[in-house]
């Protein structure tokens, strides 16, 4: 919910998606503003609607070290120092698919300015991202507590047509804090369902809505085939629903 309120309240055309506990580390807003202004494949990129703009996180790999962020590196230079000594990895590196399609690999290597897209997106992927203001879907407000609020609301980004593209020179860091695990994981395991419920009750309805407007096929979807058809149950409704139709029976 607070996701929705921070921005209905918000004032700018672009907004970031980030939670209380991570610092930004660098002049984001500046670069991705000049970036705007500047004629580009990004500002051709940024302005079509099409794109949500990565950011990637991290954490110290020793938690206390992460506790001031007065300490934090503010270059990529800086990151890269402690990334090669190992004194900092990708965020939540233990649950991989959380933020792994970011391919932390290809930013590492990447050239001032070279924003490379997101290629391997999957289900559980919740990255902290810039997009538009008015736009892209809202996030779903079902969810209570910890666990799949952000992978679901990123979801349904990405069903909507909205590609995700990784920003090169910039990143964030987690400030480490204490967690209340066993609420935590009381909270993931029910979130865990709700989301499996999400997802196939949003595929369900896009397909169904694309159907209507014979628009499935088109590029504009590709993300809704691929990504529904993963989908337990899916498949299977949506044969049904189509079959119905054809034989002139209500849907």
């Amino acid at each position: 919910m607070w996701r929705n309120v921070a921005r209905l309240y918000a004032r700018t055309e672009w907004i970031m998606m980030l939670d209380v506990d991570f610092a930004i580390c660098t002049d984001v807003r500046g670069r991705f503003k000049r970036a705007l202004e500047t004629e580009s494949e990004f500002r051709d990129l940024a302005k079509s609607g099409g794109a949500a703009f990565v950011i990637p996180a991290f954490e110290y790999v020793t938690q206390e070290d992460g506790k001031d962020w007065k300490n934090f590196p503010g270059s990529k230079q800086g990151l890269m120092e402690l990334v090669n000594s190992r004194k900092i990895a990708m965020f939540h590196q233990s649950w991989a698919p959380g933020h792994n399609s970011t391919d932390y690999e290809q930013y590492y290597t990447a050239q001032p300015g070279e924003v490379y897209r997101v290629t391997t997106y999957q289900k559980s992927y919740e990255p902290y991202v810039i997009m538009r203001r008015n736009g892209p879907p809202w996030c779903d407000e079902r969810f209570v507590g910890y666990g799949g609020n952000k992978a679901a609301c990123l979801f349904s980004i990405y069903l909507s047509g909205i590609n995700f593209y990784v920003l090169p020179d910039d990143f964030l860091i987690h400030q480490s804090h204490a967690y209340a695990e066993q609420t935590r994981k009381n909270e993931r395991k029910v979130n865990k369902q709700v989301y499996e419920d999400f997802r196939k009750e949003l595929c369900i309805q896009q397909i169904d809505q694309s159907l209507r407007a014979n628009t499935l096929h088109t590029n504009a979807n590709y993300n809704l085939r691929e990504e529904c058809m993963k989908t337990i149950g899916v498949a299977e409704i949506v044969l049904e629903r189509f079959l119905k139709n054809e034989a002139g029976q209500e849907i």
